[in-house]
Formats: structure tokens, C-alpha cells, sequence
């Protein structure tokens, strides 16, 4: 494999970089269920809405330790924690609806949370490392993969729940496990080898990257953290049936989110990282004040634009990050993700918390404004060359 300095062109690697997105896509078909779930959890444990949020941040606390397995990922190989993944998260989500009450339910998904992060960290530096030369189009497919599963998992969540309820939600598993043997007999295929530079490298790197990098996480949390978690509680609450608000957070959010991942990542290969996130974060703000200020169910007209511009520029955060670190992939990679998913159970948190005082238009209100306020840290941001 070679290393991101070598010049000579490569074809794309359209096979394994493929193999990897499918894996993203079945693990966050699962890891996607909590959020339709919600207002049958809602129900059935009585809970108030930051109760309900801080389900999400159990489910990411785990997250934390993302650094720790990026840098195990950049010296030794976890190709089987990212086999294996798919088939514990499968587990953990799957067995929510038989807990007995909210502790244990809680508990479960802070277990869960270690396997969504023992695969969200070694993963896209795979990709990274696969297609060096064009990273925006590597994270494009990746994201678009588990935008993908996230389109689907909501749908068979609530499919699921309508023919079993929630007890029944355990024999979907099986998908999970299947999928991490056929990921295993794949990446076992995948040989990773990069001469890293030492580690005290990254640390300066990091360090320029944080401030920004942590304005732009936690206001683009502040978006995401209020729809992918609210948004089929909100509709549910404004005119739609619970399964209703569930096809339409996958059919005119999520499916939408595929499109913009795959669309903007290469774009950014481009035109270049900064006006890209800008563009997607301005489009997304515009959206959400549609969405919250149309009434009835032409509001949903909204969805199909709010879903491609705010989960577009994910990939275009993680390409960026792997500009900046181009020897230690995994470890950056890993100290992103693990901002990323601490900021959100925060933000989820905050937005149940505004919620809970006036409502949920208002939370989500403030999170649009939040993510456009966030755009400012981009003019804080050292180029690549700068960082290295």
C-alpha cells in the first residue's frame, strides 16, 4: 500500500473502499434504530424529553475512547473489530425493547456505544489510507453508506414494531451477525501498512485543529443532535401518526442525506473543504427555517433539501481531518470522532432541555442558528501545509 507521499496515480479502489461502506451501512441500519423508537420508549418508561435525549448520550459516551483506538488502529491491525462490529450493535439495539425498565435500558446502550466506537474509529482511516488521493470521494461513499443505513434502519424499526412490537424488535439481529461474517471473509483481504511518524507529530497538529474544529463540532451537533434524535418525536407531535413521522425522517431525511454525502465529498475534492461546509451548513440553516415556519404537513417539503445540505458535510469534516494527518490517519480520525460523539449527547441534551422549558420548535430553531453562528471558526483553521 502506498504511503500518502508517493506521487505515482492508482486507480480508484472501488472494491474494498465498497466492502467497508457496506459494513458502515448495515452497522448504522441498527445503530439508527433509537431515534424512531423514541416515542414508543417515550411511552412505554414515561419518560421527559431530556430523559429521552440522554438515551443518545449513553449510546455515545463510549465515544471518549475513540482516540485511544485510532491510535491501536495506526500501529496494529483492527480489521475484526470492524467485521465484528455490525453483529454487537445489532445485538445491543435490537434487544432495547425487551429492557424492563429505563436504567437497564440505559445500560445496554452504553455497552452498545464501545462497538459503535470500536468501529467508527478504525474504519474511515481505512478508507483514508485506500484512496489517499482522493479522500473526499473515499468518504463520500463511506458516509453515504451509513447515511444509507440510516435511511433503512428507521423503516425496518418501525416495520419491525408494527408486526412484533417491541419484544419482537430481537429476531432482526440475525441481519447483524450475517453481515459481520461476510465483512470478515472481506477484510481479512484488506493489508494495510503505513510507516507512521512518530506520534509526538500529531500533537501540534491537533492542537491548531482543536479550537476550531470544536466550534464546528458542537454547532453542527446542535443541528444534528436536534433532528436525527427529535425530528420523528416532533412530527409525531404536529400531525402525524408515530409511524408516519418514522417513514418520513427515513424517506425525506435520511434517503436525501445519502444524496448529499455522495454528491458533496467529491465536491470538496474540488472546490476545496471550507466553501463547501459553508455552502451545506447556509443551505441547511435556510431548510430548517422553512421546515419550522410552514405549517401542516406541507412543512415535509422542507425535509428532502434539510437532509442533503446537514448530513452532507460529515464526510467533508473527515477528509479534512485526514488533510491535516496524513501519518497518523486513525489516531486524528479517532480524536475527531470522539469530539464528534461527546459534542452530540451534549447538544441532545441541551435541545432536551430547551424543549422541555418552551418546545420542540423552538430547540430546533436554536441548533439552525447554532450550526450557522459556528461557521465563524472556519477562518481559524490552518491550511494542511501550515499544519504539517
Amino acid at each position: 500500500m502506498s504511503t500518502p507521499g508517493q506521487s505515482s496515480p492508482r486507480p480508484f479502489p472501488y472494491l474494498p473502499v465498497l466492502a467497508v461502506s457496506a459494513g458502515h451501512f448495515v452497522h448504522d441500519t441498527f445503530s439508527a434504530f433509537l431515534a424512531p423508537l423514541l416515542p414508543w420508549l417515550i411511552d412505554k418508561f414515561t419518560l421527559t424529553y431530556i430523559q429521552a435525549g440522554a438515551l443518545t448520550a449513553f449510546l455515545q459516551a463510549p465515544s471518549i475512547f475513540n482516540p485511544f483506538i485510532g491510535y491501536l488502529g495506526d500501529r496494529v491491525s483492527l480489521r475484526y473489530f470492524v467485521a465484528f462490529a455490525p453483529a454487537t450493535t445489532a445485538t445491543g439495539m435490537a434487544l432495547m425493547g425487551v429492557m424492563p425498565n429505563y436504567w437497564a435500558l440505559a445500560a445496554l446502550l452504553l455497552l452498545t456505544g464501545f462497538s459503535v466506537a470500536a468501529f467508527h474509529a478504525p474504519a474511515p482511516a481505512f478508507i483514508a489510507h485506500l484512496a489517499p488521493k482522493r479522500t473526499g470521494r473515499g468518504m463520500s461513499l463511506f458516509m453515504a453508506g451509513g447515511e444509507m443505513g440510516r435511511v433503512l434502519g428507521p423503516m425496518l424499526a418501525v416495520w419491525a414494531v408494527g408486526m412484533w412490537g417491541l419484544e419482537g424488535m430481537p429476531r432482526l439481529l440475525l441481519l447483524g451477525w450475517a453481515m459481520s461474517f461476510i465483512l470478515f471473509l472481506e477484510v481479512r483481504r484488506i493489508h494495510i501498512r503505513v510507516e507512521s511518524s512518530p506520534l509526538s507529530e500529531l500533537w501540534p497538529i491537533l492542537k491548531r485543529l482543536a479550537a476550531p474544529l470544536t466550534v464546528l463540532v458542537l454547532g453542527r451537533s446542535m443541528l444534528l443532535g436536534a433532528l436525527g434524535t427529535f425530528l420523528p418525536t416532533f412530527l409525531s407531535e404536529t400531525g402525524l401518526t408515530k409511524t408516519q413521522g418514522g417513514l418520513a425522517f427515513a424517506l425525506l431525511y435520511e434517503l436525501f442525506g445519502v444524496m448529499g454525502a455522495l454528491v458533496i465529498g467529491s465536491l470538496s475534492d474540488r472546490i476545496g473543504r471550507v466553501p463547501t461546509i459553508v455552502g451545506a451548513v447556509l443551505t441547511s440553516g435556510v431548510a430548517a427555517a422553512g421546515f419550522l415556519l410552514t405549517p401542516g404537513v406541507w412543512r415535509l417539503a422542507w425535509l428532502p433539501p434539510l437532509g442533503f445540505a446537514a448530513l452532507s458535510f460529515q464526510p467533508v469534516l473527515m477528509a479534512l481531518v485526514q488533510d491535516h494527518a496524513p501519518y497518523h490517519r486513525a489516531t486524528a480520525n479517532g480524536a475527531y470522532l470522539a469530539l464528534s460523539f461527546v459534542s452530540r449527547p451534549i447538544a441532545v441534551l441541551a435541545v432536551g432541555a430547551i424543549a422541555d422549558h418552551w418546545n420542540l420548535g423552538i430547540a430546533m430553531g436554536v441548533s439552525a442558528v447554532a450550526a450557522i453562528v459556528a461557521l465563524s471558526a472556519l477562518w481559524l483553521l490552518p491550511s494542511p501545509a501550515e499544519a504539517l
